[in-house]
């Protein structure tokens, strides 16, 4: 059964849940008459998975395909050079229509490319990863990162429309679920204490990959980031509370080269940093803490690392998108299903953040 989610933003868009990626074809002509030219950027292993599945309902247009490798690395200039070749190479022109068939990286890579070949041309979100599900591929933020700092180099560009079939959560190795349920987890902390409920009383059956459990929490954790994206599209306020863990997440992942450490797992302990930080400020209570090292224990999630340079951590922090004159901005949570931003942060208070998650 289908569930539209309407998103509005300076592009309005539609966010369908449990759509078949069989589907989309018809959606299309629908929208676009039939005509236009589909470039379909995926990576290998989703391409042999579900590209068949997906071409099944696009008989009424020319499709050409565009592989890019696995890894967060490729999230470059140099790819979306690579991107810009082939797509000349197979006459894209400024009606055509780039499909991101995939997780994270593909949906933030095809994303940029599409807002910046010929000026801009139309795009479409089928995102086959939870992360992509339930963050990545909502809010119209995309991205290629540079060897200063992770998305350093984006647009906002909203899709089409988010088209998501949920049955390709099924053949997700477990460290691409990982990615998705540390958003989760954040989305839970950072605005619906139900939902972290939920994740608390159902761990088990997250860990036994029902498929039930998984599209009720996608479902649940989405909705909070249109909420927050649809109140500020443009992150000027209050959608950098989304950004919850990633300040020291991304340090982590820019740190590691995008190699040896994943987006969900760099995020995991970012979250755990941010609340430990949080508690020595007084800002949430002990028992609170708690819960949250629990959960996130319980869903096989990181809460510690090892071997890193605090001193180097910090100063990749710099980088961050929301610092602001030189001051580093943090969100921290203030309670469960609540968090706060927090401009004032002191380099000596991060740095102990870091080495209690340090090991």
């Amino acid at each position: 059964m289908k569930q539209k989610i309407e998103v509005a933003s300076s592009r309005p868009y539609s966010i369908y849940l449990g759509a078949a990626l069989e589907d989309l074809g018809a959606y299309l002509e629908k929208e676009l008459g039939g005509s236009e030219h589909l470039l379909i950027v995926t990576h290998p292993s989703v391409k042999e998975i579900y590209l068949e599945r997906l071409l099944k309902g696009l008989n009424a247009f020319k499709c050409d395909v565009l592989v890019v490798p696995v890894g967060e690395e490729e999230k470059s200039l140099e790819r979306l050079s690579i991107l810009t070749a082939e797509a000349v190479a197979c006459a894209a022109d400024r009606h055509s229509v780039v499909l991101a068939l995939g997780g994270g990286v593909i949906g933030d890579l095809a994303g940029f490319f599409a807002s910046v070949y010929m000026r801009g041309i139309r795009f479409v979100q089928i995102p086959t990863t939870l992360l992509a599900q339930v963050d990545s591929s909502i809010g119209g933020k995309t991205a290629v990162n540079h060897p200063s700092g992770k998305n350093l180099l984006g647009a906002f560009y909203p899709p089409l429309v988010v088209w998501t079939d949920f049955s390709t959560l099924q053949t997700l190795p477990w460290e691409e679920v990982q990615n998705g349920l540390a958003e989760t987890v954040k989305h839970a902390i950072l605005g619906d204490p139900d939902l972290f409920s939920f994740l608390e009383t159902h761990h088990r059956e997250i860990l036994d990959r029902v498929p039930e459990v998984y599209e009720e929490l996608a479902t649940r954790s989405l909705q909070v980031k249109v909420k927050v994206v649809v109140e500020d599209e443009k992150e000027k306020g209050q959608r950098m509370l989304l950004n919850l863990g990633h300040s020291f997440g991304h340090a982590l992942e820019t740190e590691a080269v995008y190699q040896g450490i994943s987006h969900g797992q760099g995020v995991s302990i970012g979250i755990i940093a941010a609340t430990y930080l949080a508690e020595a400020r007084g800002l949430i209570t002990s028992a609170e803490v708690s819960r949250i090292l629990n959960l996130v224990n319980s869903l096989g999630l990181p809460i510690d690392i090892q071997g890193k340079d605090p001193e180097v951590l910090l100063h990749l922090m710099e980088a961050d998108k929301k610092n602001q004159n030189r001051h580093k901005v943090l969100i921290l949570p203030d309670k469960i299903g609540h968090a706060i931003v927090v401009r004032d942060a002191h380099d000596e208070e991060i740095l102990q953040a870091w080495h209690k998650v340090i090991k």
